[in-house]
């Protein structure tokens, strides 16, 4: 006997489609002693129809009766939900099942994600979360909320039971079986429905929870979306409208700390009505510049808090605040000592938590402003050279520092204090009981015509209950539009939200190259190893791996030099805080690509209250897409890009027919070999990263020959 064609369609008790479901049909056989025969096996479409034919029968079934009985098995992802029998005719060749209503728990949801003007959003993640409707109940307990804030492990976490993407349409559907929130027992799911970005890093927007669940196919009202929050290049901070944009400014970027302290030493001594700092770090000693005396000698010339003083004594009012901390240094109590005589006002910005004001910023007379890369400390002083042992830089053979600042004028400045004043009035509440609380000057007239965006984190419980991930939004947002090139210099890179954004990114455009310049060695306990898992996950595990990488590398920038005719080579330490975009965005500020300066401390999820600790951060974003502002970003990065590679001359670097990564490649190969030679050298400064602790198992790693070498950390 040929084989039957069976067709129908799966509904939920809904009256709704069953897509991608399994269709199991057996023949029941009239003996007790014959196994049932499995006949036909299929899945249902997206409108959940189904169309197959059975195999041919064995001998127990052949010449069946007339009427037959079959058993339907319904599944999902593997787990059956539900069955039925039914009484049919073999011997017909159709067999037309019908609509056929499946009972059973909820294992989906379907909706649509629209803007605010009701128009489809398009490549946004979906993501379902949800647990059985007792043991949600348990989760949403008083109990358990005081449990969650003493315990070292969060216990309120609902489980992602699983995740899709809107189409076209704006539509989803997100479809599990119903064993993922069943863990007590229980059918009826509560469940909540999240957007997240297109990268799948970032939560857009999160629904209501839906309490007990009995629907197969839960459908659910529409969820809008600022468009401009879901994705474009801008900050919006959760809105419709750019956050903190000016149009009318002039921007220096400084590189690396000799040209920025020289620049705010005369922005202080400029200065006619107020200052206003902020500081991570200030020293009273530090030493801003120096003078060449006639024998070649470098003398000390500004001090900068002697230049403060001297401003404070003309009649500038200044403001100072400074981050205060039981877990890192800070240089609170020595600066109040040193201006107690003065009418320079010092306040303190109290961390209680594994967070910092880490904001380093000076506003001069609401004209000009500066986001400065370095904490005011002798150890953070250098120049473009990068010298080993240089004695503007102390203690002595402490390690060369890179970094970048911006110094604004035009309307950008206003965002700068403003900034300020919400941290003063914030701590003259905290700890003055409402003393000296003061008002932003108006914003000062337009200077120039390039677009700034001013970005910031911003603790939570500070100036607001939820504080700003403004820096994040940048970020997510850029790397999500890139299609060329990707460029981060950072002093850390341990951030598992940009690390996954990262990946999920390259994966989706295959012609698209990110380059990473980052510390051999970060400075906070812990980082070297956060730092290697996020490179792993990039596929990266050796040097040689960077070096034949076709789409991200990882470089460091070291310093060598001769002294008494013995080779130094020490590594350069990476402080600044950039990143550049398909030369149409850039930032530089104050954030790292870490947990606590864009985000949550990711690094340590699993710990109770992490979403508290944030830094207080500043950065400067260049939205450089009009012509002109694109050329000044291009600019910025080939300063950079010709200091690191040792790059000579004024004209701009070529980009390679392979994409820029491959010059990056090739200069690191260059220095690999000129390394070994017999009178070693390095041109610029770049080597690829090495997984290794510590500089001297670097360099081996490297298969650098090392003999008769001093190797600095």
């Amino acid at each position: 006997m040929e084989g039957n064609l069976f067709k129908g369609r799966l509904v939920g008790v809904d009256g709704k489609p069953l897509a991608h479901h399994n269709l199991v049909i057996q023949r029941i056989d009239s003996s007790p002693l014959v196994r049932n025969q499995e006949i036909a096996e299929t899945m249902t479409s997206s409108e959940g129809n189904f169309h197959v034919s059975s195999l041919e029968l064995s001998e127990y079934g052949k010449n069946p009766e007339k009427s037959t009985k079959i058993k339907l098995e319904v599944g999902f992802k593997g787990e059956k939900l539900y069955e039925t029998i039914l009484t049919v005719d073999l011997k017909s060749q159709t067999i037309d099942l019908g609509v056929m209503e499946v009972k059973g728990p909820n294992r989906g949801v379907r909706g649509k994600v629209l803007d605010e003007k009701g128009d489809p959003l398009g490549g946004l993640v979906v993501s379902v979360e949800g647990a059985g409707k007792i043991e949600s109940s348990l989760k949403d307990s008083r109990t358990l909320e005081m449990l969650d804030k003493i315990s070292p492990v969060a216990i309120k976490n609902y489980h992602v039971l699983n995740e899709s993407k809107t189409d076209a349409d704006g539509f989803y559907e997100v479809l599990y079986p119903p064993s993922s929130y069943q863990n007590i027992l229980d059918d009826k799911p509560t469940i909540r429905v999240v957007i997240k970005d297109v990268l799948g890093v970032s939560e857009l927007s999160r629904t209501v929870k839906y309490i007990a669940v009995s629907e197969t196919m839960k459908s659910i009202e529409d969820i809008i979306i600022p468009r401009n929050w879901a994705g474009g290049w801008y900050v919006t901070l959760g809105n419709s409208q750019k956050s903190r944009f000016t149009e009318d400014n002039e921007v220096e970027v400084l590189v690396d700390n000799q040209t920025e302290l020289e620049s705010v030493v005369q922005s202080i001594n400029n200065a006619n009505s107020y200052v206003y700092i902020t500081q991570f770090e200030f020293e009273s000693d530090f030493t801003a510049t120096f003078t060449h005396e006639t024998n070649g000698n470098l003398r000390p010339m500004d001090i900068l808090t002697r230049i403060i003083l001297n401003a404070s004594s003309r009649g500038v009012k200044v403001k100072i605040i400074l981050n205060e901390n039981l877990a890192v240094p800070d240089s609170y109590k020595e600066m109040e000592e040193f201006f107690k005589d003065s009418s320079v006002e010092i306040r303190q910005f109290k961390s209680h938590g594994l967070h910092v004001m880490h904001a380093k910023t000076l506003i001069a007379d609401g004209k000009e402003a500066y986001v400065i890369g370095s904490p005011f400390n002798k150890d953070y002083w250098d120049s473009s050279q990068h010298i080993i042992n240089d004695p503007r830089r102390h203690p002595p053979s402490v390690r060369p520092v890179h970094d970048v600042s911006v110094k604004l004028k035009g309307g950008a400045v206003y965002h700068v204090e403003e900034f300020f004043t919400q941290m003063w009035n914030y701590i003259s509440m905290e700890e003055y009981q409402g003393e000296g609380i003061i008002d932003p000057h108006p914003a000062s007239p337009g200077s120039g015509k390039t677009p700034v965006q001013m970005a910031r984190s911003v603790t939570p419980e500070t100036f607001t209950k939820k504080g700003e991930l403004g820096i994040f939004e940048g970020y997510r947002k850029v790397l999500a539009n890139a299609k060329d090139f990707i460029y981060l210099e950072n002093q850390f890179f341990t951030n598992k939200t940009i690390a996954k954004a990262l990946k999920n990114v390259m994966d989706s455009d295959d012609d698209l190259q990110v380059i990473v310049v980052m510390n051999e060695n970060p400075d906070n306990p812990g980082y070297k190893k956060w730092q290697n898992q996020c490179i792993e996950k990039m596929g990266i595990k050796t040097y040689e791996d960077i070096l034949e990488h076709p789409q991200i590398g990882f470089f460091t920038l070291w310093s060598t030099g001769w002294e008494k005719q013995r080779f130094q080579i020490q590594p350069v330490y990476v402080h600044a805080k950039v990143g550049v975009v398909d030369d149409l965005w850039a930032t530089v500020g104050t954030a790292n690509l870490d947990g606590s300066s864009l985000t949550y401390v990711n690094e340590l999820e699993g710990f109770f209250d992490t979403e508290f600790h944030r830094n207080m951060e500043m950065n400067v974003i260049l939205p450089g897409l009009d012509k002109d502002s694109s050329k000044y970003i291009g600019k910025l990065r080939n300063s950079l890009w010709m200091e690191h590679l040792g790059i000579e001359g004024s004209s701009a670097i070529k980009k390679p027919k392979e994409g820029w990564l491959k010059t990056w490649q090739e200069v690191s190969q260059k220095n690999l070999k000129s390394l070994n030679r017999t009178k070693p050298y390095l041109t610029g400064h770049i080597l690829p990263y090495s997984a290794e602790e510590s500089v001297e198992d670097q360099l081996k790693d490297l298969k650098i020959e090392t003999n008769d070498w001093d190797i600095l950390d």
